[in-house]
This record gives C-alpha cells, sequence and structure tokens, in this order.
C-alpha cells in the first residue's frame, strides 16, 4: 500500500474504540510495557492498569520519572499492582540485567510485552554501545529485548508481544536499499557512501520503523506453528507525544493541527496487546486498531528478502554482546 495525505488525515481523525468496549480481565496476568513514564506508554499502562493485571511493571530508563507515573497511574485508577523497574534499551547492559533480574523475580511467565519504548532523533547521536541512535534504539535495542524475554513469554498460555511501529514507514526513501545483507552496519558508518545511508534527520527514523514492521514480520514466521504467541507491530498514528520535542517547529505546528492525542494514540497498543479479536493473528501490522497493509516494499519480494537478511544480521551482532540471544533463537525458534 502507498500512503497519500488523502489517506493519512481520514486516518488521523477516525474515532478509535475505548478499550473498555473490548478489554478482558488481566487477572493473573504479568505485562510489561517499555517507556511508559510518559506519552503514549503512560496513557496505554494507565488503561492496561484498569483490566487489574496481577503484576504492571514499567519499564523505563529514568526511575525517578517512572515513579512518578506509577504515582499518577495509581492516584487515577487505584490499581497498586504497578512496579517499576529500570531499563535502557538503548544499553545493552541495560537489556542483559533487565532480562536477568526477570528470570530471578518475575515469576516465570510473561503475558503481555509491549516494546513502546524509542526515540526520533533529527541530530547523529549514539548509543553507548555506539550505534546511531534511531537505528540502536528502535530496531537492535527492541530486538535484543524480544529476544531476551521470549522465553518468559512462550511459557504464558496466549502471550503477545507488541512492538510500536509507524506509519512513517510508507515514507522511507528508496527502501529497496534495505535489502542488503550488512544493512545495519551500513547505516552506522562515520562516512555514508550514498543518500540513502547519509543521515538526515527523519530518514533515519523512517528506515528504523520499517526495519519494526519487518522485523515483526520476520520473527513471527519464526516461531513454531504450536506455540500461541502472536507478535504485531502497531501504528498509533501521528500523535502529539515527546517524541517530538527535538523536532523542527514547523513539525511541531503541523501536529497541533492534526495529531491524535497520546491517550487515542494508545488505544492502538491497547488493542493490539488485550483485544481479544487479535489473539492469533500473528506479524500483522496493525493501524487505528485494524489489520492494515504495510508498504509495498514490506510486502513485496525484496521486502521478504530484507527481512532474512536483517533477521540474520541482528542475530550476528547480538549475538556478540549477549551469548544468550543466539541460545534462545536456536532453543525455541524454527530456522
Amino acid at each position: 500500500m502507498k500512503m497519500t495525505v488523502w489517506k493519512f488525515l481520514p486516518e488521523q481523525y477516525r474515532t478509535l474504540p475505548k478499550p473498555e468496549t473490548y478489554a478482558p480481565s488481566l487477572a493473573g496476568k504479568v505485562v510489561i510495557i517499555t517507556g511508559a513514564n510518559v506519552g503514549l506508554g503512560l496513557e496505554a499502562a494507565k488503561h492496561l492498569a484498569t483490566m487489574n493485571p496481577e503484576r504492571l511493571i514499567l519499564a523505563c530508563r529514568d526511575p525517578k520519572k517512572a515513579q512518578r507515573a506509577v504515582s499518577d497511574i495509581q492516584k487515577v485508577t487505584g490499581v497498586k499492582s504497578i512496579e517499576t523497574w529500570q531499563l535502557d534499551i538503548s544499553s545493552n547492559a541495560s537489556v542483559k540485567a533487565f532480562a536477568d533480574k526477570f528470570a530471578k523475580e518475575g515469576g516465570g511467565k510473561l503475558d503481555i510485552l509491549i516494546e513502546n519504548a524509542g526515540v526520533n532523533v533529527p541530530k547523529l547521536e549514539r548509543t553507548p554501545d555506539g550505534w546511531e541512535k534511531n537505528i540502536g534504539v528502535n530496531h537492535l535495542g527492541t530486538s535484543h529485548l524480544a529476544f531476551r524475554m521470549l522465553p518468559h513469554l512462550l511459557q504464558a498460555p496466549q502471550p503477545r508481544l507488541v512492538i510500536l511501529a509507524s506509519d512513517v514507514h510508507y515514507f522511507t526513501k528508496q527502501p529497496e536499499l534495505m535489502n542488503r545483507p550488512d544493512l545495519l552496519q551500513s547505516l552506522n558508518k562515520d562516512k555514508p557512501a550514498n543518500k540513502f545511508e547519509a543521515f538526515d534527520g527523519i530518514q533515519r527514523y523512517d528506515i528504523s520503523k520499517t526495519m519494526n514492521v519487518l522485523w515483526g514480520r520476520v520473527l513471527a514466521r519464526h516461531i513454531p506453528f504450536s506455540s500461541p504467541l502472536t507478535v504485531s507491530t502497531v501504528n498509533p498514528g501521528f500523535c502529539v507525544s515527546a517524541l517530538l520535542r527535538d523536532q523542527p517547529i514547523g513539525l511541531r505546528i503541523f501536529a497541533s493541527l492534526v495529531g491524535r492525542t497520546t491517550e487515542v494514540g494508545s488505544r492502538t497498543i491497547v488493542h493490539a496487546a488485550v483485544a481479544p479479536q487479535v489473539q492469533g493473528k500473528t506479524g500483522v501490522y496493525f493501524s487505528s486498531c485494524e489489520e492494515a497493509e504495510p508498504s509495498d516494499f514490506v510486502i513485496s519480494k525484496a521486502g521478504g528478502e530484507t527481512e532474512e537478511k536483517l533477521w540474520t544480521e541482528t542475530i550476528r551482532i547480538l549475538g556478540k554482546v549477549d551469548p544468550e540471544v543466539p541460545r534462545i533463537v536456536q532453543t525455541y525458534l524454527s530456522c
């Protein structure tokens, strides 16, 4: 599918179902949501709290901000079963520490993992591990956490993994150039070789969101057919959120005119995480609480080839810093 302004604007103004119209009880379930101290993550956490999960873990980089979020959620919902765990998905060490802690203190199974945390960095910045930040956080950090939490997800009866994507993946320039075995390495060069590799602000974010959609699809394909794990990627729509804080004034003004509130955008996340009709629809891209067709590139032959190359390169890179990743892939996933 191609995205045009005539499709984008009506989509922005669609009325989305409120979670209380379909939300099941989450009694006895363990839920983790990353980046839950602000914006979409905070609003999604508020909705999830009302469903009474046994444990709702807010995985956030800043413990003080996370604790304020807990207080805010408890004040609104009255729910007490909310915890804060420190997690910086830009750091391999932090992801490993979080996963190791869950293995000891999480109680075994994980019913829902919502990977909401992400960045939109217009200037060249790097993660603690040396990766360009949009790619290092939005793809590598997200993939790393999913791999490490996979053994716990597979212990739940009907687990779900939700990855926050975006409709900006439709706007990636020359996406066919992603079909290469060294994509991540090429995007991490100090001296890019061409315009696709060059850091030009929004393009790098768009590429990272295309990776989210591709990776959700390829992960779903590598999960054994016998597993009930549902993997989905979600477009929350163009929202007025903290993700815009470093963006040009023109984009922020545009957002004020057509942007969704973070509460409305969060409904798309909650829908993918708990709506009964989503169970089993794995590898699917959702937009406005409905299954949607991703970009023409994603569903093309070249897109399918890119998925497998991205899969292989991601495992190779993460395996160098975390031996648990290839072990988990070999133990729990199909080749």
